[in-house]
C-alpha cells in the first residue's frame, strides 16, 4: 500500500482576524470623523449633556466649563458659541443670559417678557421649539414639556433623548435667582404600574427633574421645589385620548413677585396661556 503523502497547509491563517479587527476599527474610526465634519450644534449639545450623565460629573454645558472630563482640555471651547462656527443667533443668544446673569438674575414684571423670548429663542436654537411651551401666567414664566417628551409612560426615569431639552432649558434657568417649582402632571386615568396612585407618579416625575436640574443643571437645591399635581389641574379633556395627552405633562415654573395685582390679573401686557387652552390672551395691567 502505498504511504500517504500529507498536503502542506501552508502558513497560519489566524493573522486574518486581528487584521479584520483593525480594518473595522479604522472604517469606524473614519466614519466618526466623517460625522464630526458634519457635526449638528443641536445633536452635539445632546450627544455631550448624554456623556456628561452617563459619566456622573458636572454638567459643561450648563456650568460652561471647557471639557466634557474632569480636568480636561475640551473638544470644544463653548458648546452654543463655538461648537460649530458661531451663528449671529447663539452668539445673541449666549449675549442675553450673560445680561441677565449680571443683573442680578431676578425675574420681575420688567423683564418677565424678555425673559420668556430668550428661552424660546434657547429652545428653537437647538431645533426643540415642537416639543416645548413657553408661557407667562399668574405664576410666573412656564416651561411646559408633554410627558411623553420627558418620561416613558408610567416610568420616571428620564429618557435620554429629552436631556437635550432640560440642559437647554437649565441654561437659562441657571443664571436665575427666583425660586423653581418643578410641577408633575398627570390624566385621571389608573396607573396601572407600580405606582398605587398619580399623585405618586406626578410627585416621583417632578422629583426626578429636581434631582436631574441639582446634578446638571447648576441650580442650587434651595431654590428648587417638587409638586405633584396628579389630575387636579387640567388643560384638556379627560374623557378623549387628545385631551389625556395634554393634560400629561412637567412644568418647570420661576416664580415672579407681583405678577397678580389684588384683582387677581397678571399686571404686564404679556401673553398669558389659559391654563385650560392653548389660545395666548393679552392682558392688560
Amino acid at each position: 500500500m502505498p504511504k500517504q503523502v500529507e498536503e502542506d497547509e501552508g502558513p497560519s491563517q489566524e493573522w486574518l482576524a486581528s487584521y479584520a479587527d483593525a480594518m473595522t476599527l479604522l472604517l469606524a474610526f473614519f466614519i466618526m470623523m466623517f460625522a464630526f465634519a458634519l457635526v449638528d450644534e443641536g445633536k452635539f449639545f445632546d450627544l455631550k449633556v448624554g456623556v456628561v450623565a452617563a459619566l456622573g460629573i458636572p454638567d459643561p454645558v450648563t456650568d460652561n466649563s471647557d471639557s466634557i472630563l474632569a480636568d480636561g482640555q475640551g473638544i470644544t471651547p463653548e458648546v452654543g458659541t463655538a461648537a460649530v462656527p458661531s451663528s449671529d443667533v447663539e452668539v445673541e443668544i449666549r449675549e442675553k443670559i450673560e445680561e441677565l446673569e449680571a443683573s442680578g438674575g431676578e425675574v420681575t414684571p420688567e423683564n418677565v417678557l424678555e425673559v420668556k423670548e430668550l428661552l424660546e429663542q434657547r429652545f428653537d436654537s437647538i431645533g426643540a421649539a415642537d416639543f416645548v411651551e413657553v408661557g407667562i401666567d399668574e405664576r410666573g414664566v412656564f416651561i411646559r414639556f408633554d410627558g411623553q417628551v420627558l418620561f416613558r409612560s408610567g416610568s420616571t426615569d428620564i429618557a435620554d433623548e429629552s436631556l437635550g431639552l432640560l440642559a437647554a432649558a437649565s441654561d437659562v434657568v441657571s443664571v436665575i435667582t427666583n425660586p423653581i417649582d418643578i410641577e408633575g402632571h398627570t390624566d385621571n386615568v389608573p396607573t396601572g404600574s407600580r405606582w398605587s396612585s398619580n399623585w405618586e407618579l406626578s410627585a416621583a416625575r417632578a422629583s426626578s427633574v429636581v434631582e436631574w436640574m441639582i446634578d446638571f443643571g447648576s441650580i442650587p437645591p434651595g431654590q428648587l421645589s417638587a409638586t405633584g399635581r396628579a389630575d387636579t389641574r387640567p388643560r384638556g379633556d379627560n374623557n378623549t385620548e387628545e385631551g389625556r395627552a395634554t393634560n400629561r405633562r412637567v412644568e418647570i415654573v420661576v416664580r415672579v413677585d407681583g405678577i397678580v395685582d389684588e384683582a387677581g390679573r397678571v399686571v404686564a401686557d404679556v401673553p398669558v396661556i389659559d391654563p385650560i387652552g392653548d389660545d395666548p390672551a393679552e392682558v392688560e395691567g
